[in-house]
């Protein structure tokens, strides 16, 4: 089998909004746009001399040699795709790839659909690796969100994103929590996670793995946890909840203020309970206790 192995750029842009274009203007006319939409990205990966290499459903993945023509690509498609209805999750990562049957193999795009999918619509999602191959002048136009965990993946990355000249995309990432201002000391704090007789503590930088997985920090052995359900971090003075299951998991910082989240990251204060995949008045629910602590 021919096959080639070489250092790459990764680009893989999910066009996301094609369900209420469907409901809204019918289906003929809704498949036109959205297919107008990919022709578009190729297009654009074309015109800055990227490979394309497949496009399933709503999906471009695309190639390039060099890194800054990669971004100067999604600069162009993030820009083009805010005049329209539709948007696109996009990711982009860098490292060694092996282009085999016309299809692209490697943990490179393993991570880069990662980063995709973790990505809101409109937003890219920009690995460390991507980063440190850029020229010093292409790196200023990025953002740090912050460290992420991503599915499978043991480590914590550190996470980029487009610079917002109009102060849009620092507002919404501010939103979210992930927004990163490493002018002043972060406070220094520790997290502590129990569950039954398991207890794991994390400090900045670190992070506490939950799932059905033997290999997760803490397991829970029930049918409705995922293999890896869950990722406590803590990053520049903040405690972060990362949930990446398919059941979900309700999260309590408060009497009477349980709230369900599914693959979303959310801010910890304080202590409270985590259930995974079930609310914690049920009585098959699995309660962990987690707590904050200064110094």
């Amino acid at each position: 089998m021919d096959q080639e192995r070489l250092l790459a750029a990764v680009l893989l842009a999910d066009v996301v909004g094609s369900t209420p274009l469907y409901e809204r203007i019918g289906d003929d006319d809704a498949l036109r746009q959205v297919s107008d939409c990919l022709d578009a990205i190729r297009e654009i990966v074309a015109q800055h001399g990227g490979d394309f290499i497949y496009s399933k459903g709503d999906d471009v993945l695309s190639l390039f040699e060099r890194p800054e023509a990669a971004l100067r690509a999604v600069s162009q498609i993030s820009s083009q795709l805010m005049k329209g209805p539709l948007s696109a999750r996009i990711g982009l990562h860098f490292g060694a790839v092996i282009r085999a049957r016309g299809a692209l193999f490697g943990d490179v795009v393993n991570v880069t659909a990662r980063l995709s999918t973790t990505a809101n619509p409109g937003e890219v999602l920009i690995s460390q690796s991507f980063f440190e191959a850029l020229s010093a002048g292409s790196r200023s136009t990025l953002r740090l969100l912050d460290k992420m965990a991503f599915k499978g993946k043991q480590e914590l990355f550190d996470v980029y994103t487009l610079r917002s000249d109009d102060g849009a995309l620092s507002t919404h990432i501010a939103n979210r929590g992930t927004f990163v201002d490493r002018r002043s000391a972060p406070p220094q704090i520790y997290l502590v996670i129990r569950y039954e007789d398991q207890s794991r503590s994390c400090r900045n930088n670190e992070f506490v793995t939950i799932g059905r997985s033997p290999e997760c920090n803490i397991v829970v052995q029930r049918p409705w946890v995922s293999r890896l359900h869950a990722t406590f971090t803590i990053s520049n003075g903040k405690a972060r909840f990362v949930e990446r299951s398919s059941s979900g998991t309700f999260v309590s910082m408060g009497p009477g203020h349980e709230v369900f989240i599914r693959r979303e990251d959310i801010l910890l204060f304080g202590s409270g309970v985590i259930s995974p995949g079930r609310r914690s008045s049920l009585g098959d629910a699995q309660i962990l206790h987690y707590e904050i602590i200064s110094g």
